[in-house]
């Protein structure tokens, strides 16, 4: 054994302390200090694709010159496109299970077949065919929003067929208008989170579409879809305050003045609305402040009594809207002032509207029954509140009176429509299913089930031996 090697093995034996001696390990952890335990980093939460601020990321040009020459050329079908588009959108975006059936729904509005189908995914697909498949052609293979082109006894009237399309149109704006319309409002409301997040899906997509140039040739129509959008974002809630809100104290103050008790008068519209309307005192003073401050103090005649000449149900498009101006509002300040034992008067304007005859998928229209003459324009007086919730182009459905003096006011209004609402003929097909032939017969005197008959006072006839 050598010098340096008995050191060393001297250095590696423990020495002896002295009294008093304390040895300190250096590796040893300070006294009152815990020792942390080394944590592995958390996986960062993916994005939705539906975040606030979320953009998509940019794409390299390897990506883009794809996407221009081989995913969206200009010589493709735009059938072609807009399916490969849709499919590859649901894959970059994690749709929720209420954004999947929104979706959907929207795609079924648009013509396009997004039915789930089972047993499709990439389990029922052989190893051998995965190994070989590219991603394009995987997602393809599973994926479930697909455009019929099926032929005569292979193809379903429900969806759009570019082989039967002599019935369709290529229209981002109508369909958009349509689904945040009608559609959206009659699956979730108007009022609730739901109806927002069916809207910004829909936005989300549009964009996809207008960044990705997938059909350039429809830029200008995919553009004006995400104008309803936003627009649908604000202005169809603003519908259902207006729905709260109308006809407003001034026409409620003249139906409790001329609408009679047998007629539907005002106790039918304080059912309805559940609102409480004003008293005759207070009906009264509203009614001579507005029409002396709008019209003139001269404009109506005085002597005689006002009475209902006519009372029609029909739906208005509003032309016009005339707020009260910074004059007129000082009026009714001072009126105010002036009338203390009163509730204080809100200050009016009025709009400018004409009925009109809006598709909604019934058969009976108004238009057989409309009468003469009733296209003409007319003139309401609604409170100031009422007017900055309207919006040009609004529908209303509303049951109007007039007088013998030529003033016409609300009676009630049961439907309020957003400026660019439509129904689409697609809304008729969701449930459709095609006829079958029956071979069963019609059902007879001799096939009745006799208890149901008898329960129902039809007379049961008898079978002769």
């Amino acid at each position: 054994m050598t010098v340096s090697q008995k050191d060393a093995l001297i250095d590696e034996q423990p020495q002896s302390l002295a009294a008093g001696e304390v040895k300190v390990d250096a590796d040893a952890p300070h006294a009152g200090k815990k020792k942390k335990n080394k944590r592995s980093a958390k996986a960062k939460k993916k994005g939705t694709g539906f975040e606030e601020f979320y953009c998509d990321p940019p794409i390299t040009p390897t990506e883009y010159k794809e996407e221009r020459d081989l995913i969206y050329p200009r010589y493709r079908p735009f059938v072609d496109r807009i399916e490969e588009c849709i499919q590859r959108y649901r894959a970059r975006r994690r749709l929720s299970s209420e954004r999947e059936l929104l979706f959907s729904r929207y795609l079924l509005l648009g013509g396009i077949d997004a039915s789930v189908r089972q047993f499709q995914s990439t389990r029922n697909i052989g190893d051998d065919i995965l190994q070989d498949a590219t991603k394009s052609s995987v997602r393809e293979m599973i994926a479930d929003d697909v455009i019929q082109r099926g032929g005569d006894g292979n193809r379903n009237p429900r969806f759009y067929n570019p082989n039967y399309s002599e019935h369709w149109d290529v229209d981002f704006t109508g369909v958009a208008a349509g689904f945040v319309s009608e559609h959206l409002p009659t699956l979730v409301g108007t009022q609730s989170a739901q109806y927002a997040m069916g809207v910004n899906v829909v936005l989300n997509f549009l964009k996809y579409v207008d960044l990705h140039d997938v059909c350039p040739e429809y830029a200008d129509d995919v553009k004006s879809a995400q104008s309803i959008c936003l627009r649908a974002l604000e202005e169809v809630p603003a519908t259902t305050k207006l729905l709260q809100l109308l006809p407003g104290h001034f026409n409620a103050a003249l139906s409790v003045l001329h609408v009679k008790q047998e007629d539907g008068g005002s106790s039918d519209i304080d059912n309805y609305f559940g609102k409480a309307l004003p008293d005759v005192k207070q009906a009264k003073a509203s009614h001579a402040a507005t029409l002396s401050i709008l019209m003139g103090a001269n404009w109506f005649p005085t002597a005689g009594e006002w009475f209902i000449t006519e009372t029609a149900e029909l739906t208005f498009e509003v032309l016009a809207i005339d707020l009260p101006s910074d004059i007129t509002c000082a009026k009714y300040k001072a009126i105010n002032q002036h009338l203390t034992n009163y509730a204080n008067i809100q200050p009016c304007g009025t709009i400018t509207a004409r009925p009109v005859v809006v598709p909604d998928g019934w058969d009976n229209n108004m238009t057989a029954t409309m009468p003469p003459g009733a296209d003409k324009e007319s003139q309401f007086v609604l409170e100031e509140d009422i007017l900055h919730l309207m919006v040009v182009g609004m529908k209303l459905t509303m049951e109007v009176c007039t007088l013998n003096i030529g003033l016409k006011f609300i009676k009630s209004v049961t439907q309020v429509r957003p400026s660019f609402y439509i129904f689409l003929p697609q809304e008729l097909m969701f449930h459709y299913k095609e006829p079958l032939p029956n071979d069963r017969p019609a059902k007879s005197v001799h096939d009745c089930d006799d208890e149901n008959d008898v329960r129902m006072g039809v007379p049961v006839v008898e079978a002769d031996d």
